[in-house]
Formats: structure tokens, sequence, C-alpha cells
């Protein structure tokens, strides 16, 4: 037997080779008559033979080895029956891809009675099964003899259960290794200084770069109808992850940035900052200290135009009165942009720290899930 799913479409496709037994009442002679004949071959046409339909085939195609049985001198008729059989197994993909997927397979006929047929496996054991593809047959598969009820009348049976295991080997070095790595060069991006201009771009262009692998991974996951698989959740994870990551660079950003505020009432961030008693200045302080400046500098070309030496020396001691006081502000401007910094640095710290356990805690709990139901 030989076995190839079709998970898309939820069908298996076996090979199988079955030898088929029963006794012919009607059939038989004394060996010692026919010079020691014990059996011969005849067609299939000249003999009776039962009607063993497959349950859950969706189509099944017979070759020419069933054409032909053979019957032995005490009436026993063998027939060995070569069909590829396309089945309907219904799959479980919340493990995918570690999964392992259980198809049953009944032999049954629909025109004879369990009081005229009565089905029973020969053999306690099966012959070994070749796989092809993805799948591995993990346990020899059992049987049962079963009697079904219709209209009356009873049936038999045989029920046999395929077992598979997926080879992984293909989704793991495809879809799992990839997007640890990308979450490894993501975690790398946090030793980028937070201040850096170049950190935000590196963020956005790895989340764009992780959702386009993501749109061309579709074709490698199989599709679920009622639970999500395991490896949907993990890379869904993964793209959240890297979203957080991003907008935690770009509060950030914005918290170190306060110039590009242009109303008067600070943002919630630096709100945020003096609540944890760093001192930063309001958002508009910039802005006062620049029109302070052109203000200043105004008035000396109008004072230039209209006073004598002595008003025009007065004046300037008045300015530079007044550039004393705006180096004393830029130094104060510079000491309040030190302490933003050192806010952003052990902010980002600590996001790091909740990320990567996030990160570490979200990556172990779906591993330990994959390693308890393999």
């Amino acid at each position: 037997m030989d076995s190839l799913q079709h998970e898309k479409e939820e069908k298996i496709q076996l090979h199988i080779l079955t030898t088929e037994s029963w006794r012919d009442e009607s059939v038989w002679w004394d060996p010692s008559w026919y010079g020691g004949l014990q059996h011969i071959p005849l067609p299939s046409a000249f003999m009776w033979t039962p009607d063993i339909n497959i349950r859950e085939a969706i189509s099944e195609e017979r070759q020419q080895s069933g054409v032909f049985v053979r019957v032995n001198s005490s009436g026993w008729v063998s027939r060995e029956a070569v069909a590829m059989v396309t089945l309907r197994c219904d799959l479980a993909m919340m493990m995918f891809p570690f999964d392992t997927q259980h198809c049953n397979l009944t032999f049954q006929s629909h025109l004879h009675t369990a009081e005229e047929l009565e089905l029973g496996l020969e053999r306690s054991t099966i012959a070994p099964i070749s796989t092809h593809g993805e799948w591995d047959l993990i346990s020899t598969l059992s049987a049962l003899q079963l009697s079904q009820s219709q209209a009356g009348r009873h049936y038999s049976r045989l029920s046999f259960q395929l077992v598979l295991q997926r080879h992984s080997l293909f989704y793991v070095l495809n879809l799992l290794v990839p997007s640890a790595l990308v979450m490894l060069v993501d975690l790398a991006g946090f030793c980028v200084p937070v201040e850096s201009a170049e950190r935000l771009p590196f963020k956005v262009t790895l989340l764009l770069g992780y959702t386009v692998y993501l749109l061309l991974a579709t074709d490698l996951l199989p599709p679920f109808k009622d639970q999500t698989p395991m490896l949907g959740v993990y890379l869904v994870g993964c793209l959240v992850f890297l979203s957080i990551s991003l907008s935690e660079s770009a509060l950030l950003l914005a918290l170190g940035q306060p110039d590009i505020h242009t109303h008067t009432q600070p943002s919630p961030l630096h709100r945020l900052a003096q609540r944890l008693h760093f001192r930063m200045s309001p958002p508009g302080g910039a802005r006062e200290h620049r029109d302070s400046s052109r203000r200043g500098l105004e008035r000396s070309f109008r004072v230039l135009g209209s006073c004598g030496r002595g008003c025009v020396m007065h004046r300037l001691g008045e300015e530079l009165g007044e550039v004393g006081e705006e180096l004393r502000r830029l130094n104060v401007r510079r000491g309040e942009r030190s302490d933003a910094l050192r806010l952003m640095e052990a902010l980002d710290s600590l996001c790091f720290r909740l990320y990567a356990s996030a990160l570490t805690l979200f990556m172990l709990s779906l591993g330990l899930l994959w390693t308890m139901n393999s």
C-alpha cells in the first residue's frame, strides 16, 4: 500500500494491493480424478465474486490484476486486486506541521447481508506500507469487525485506521526558522541608539519585509476550518511583536523630539515624563526662545537707525545681556535634552526587557504545546 495525501482538498490517495479469499460451495473436485490437480486459474467472469466496496472512497480505479481468480480443489477462491483509491479524510490541523492524522478505511458489501457474506481479516498483521511525499505511516493498521444494520438487515464490514505523521522538516526550514531569525534581528535592533534617526526606518523595513514574506508563504499553509493551526498563531504572533516593536520606537522618538509639537500644552508623553520626575520643558519652549532672539535682533536694527552713539552703546549692552540670558537658556535646554535622552534610554531598556520576556514566553509556550502533542 502506498499513500499520498492532498490536505487542501482533505483527500488521501492509496495504492492498495488486496488479497480476497472466499469459499464457493458449488465448486470442488477430487484432485485424484485429475492427476493431482490442486488449483486452477479461471477468468473472474466465470465465478461468483463478492462486491467489496470502500465506504470512504471518493473514486476508485482498479487495474487488470483482478480479472482472474485462483480456485483450489476444496472450493476456496482467491484473487488479488490492485486499485488506486481516493479517500475523504477529515484533517485535524491544530498541531500543523507536527500533526498526526487518523484516516479510516472501511471495506463493506452493499448487496450481501452478514448471513450471506461475513468479512474477516485472515492475518493479524499488515504488509509493510511505503509512503511518498511528506507523510509516513507510524503504526500498523488496526482492524475491527463490525456489523451494521440498514433497513432491518445486517451487513458485515471491516474497518482499518491509518495513522499518518507529517514530515515537518520542510516547514521548519521554510517557515519556523526564517520567522525566528527575523525576531532575532528585531531584538538586535534595540542595540541601535534610541535617539538615532536610523532606528525607526530599520523597524519599518523589517515589518514590511516580514509582511511580504507572509504573503508569499501563504501557499505553504494548508486550509483550516474549525481550528487555527499553531503555525498560523506563531506567524501572526511574530507580526504582532514586530508591530509592537515599531510602535515602541516611534513613541520614544516622539518623546525625545519635543520641538515637533506646535501646541503649548504638553503632550501625554511629556506628562508621563513629568510624573516620572524627569525635567523636561514644555513643547513650546524652543519656539519661545527663537521668537525672543528674533525680537531682540529686530530691536537692535531699529536702534541703530534712531539713536546716537551713547544710545547705541546702551542698547548693545542690553543686547549682550539678552545674549547671555539666551546662552543660559540654551544650557538649560541642553540639560533638559540630556534628561530626555536618559528617560528615553531608561524606557527603552524597560521595553526591551518586557519585549524579550514576552517573546520568549510566547516561543516557549508554542514549543511546549507542540512537544506535548507530538
